[in-house]
């Protein structure tokens, strides 16, 4: 669970040693931690700052205390927002999220990236047959 004291350095370091996966197939096995999906990964690793092709062996300790923070935040945030609506989905109160309107990269290819003096515009690209959303100035 991300948003337990266990979603730590430690843990992660464990649970991925000797793994030759990119940051985002990690990040996206349920078996390594449960409920980040597809946005939220995109969303996490924008926020980090990471490229999510990098290889899990390439990150650092500062990377991954990175990484563990903002997917508290950002679960946190999602769940005070109503979660995120895409298309047609509601919530079981049948409303749509708004957690949405807070996206820096998921589904804004070809928009300007947020970061502050940055105008790259934000690249599509596949990861394991999922759409990534990336600044490639941005994330490294």
């Amino acid at each position: 669970e991300p948003l337990k004291k266990d979603f730590n350095l430690n843990y992660v370091i464990k649970l991925s040693a000797n793994k030759k996966k990119t940051i985002k197939d990690l990040l996206m096995d349920q078996k390594f931690v449960s409920g980040l999906g597809n946005i939220y990964v995109n969303e996490i690793l924008s926020l980090c700052k990471i490229d999510p092709r990098k290889k899990i062996k390439k990150l650092t300790n500062q990377d991954i205390n990175k990484i563990i923070f903002y997917t508290k935040k950002i679960l946190i945030k999602s769940i005070k927002e109503g979660g995120a609506s895409i298309k047609n989905f509601n919530n079981s109160d049948g409303k749509n999220g708004n957690f949405q309107q807070e996206f820096r990269v998921y589904g804004r290819e070809d928009e300007i990236c947020l970061n502050i003096n940055c105008k790259q515009l934000i690249s599509r690209i596949n990861i394991s047959n999922r759409s990534t959303y990336i600044c490639k100035v941005c994330q490294k």
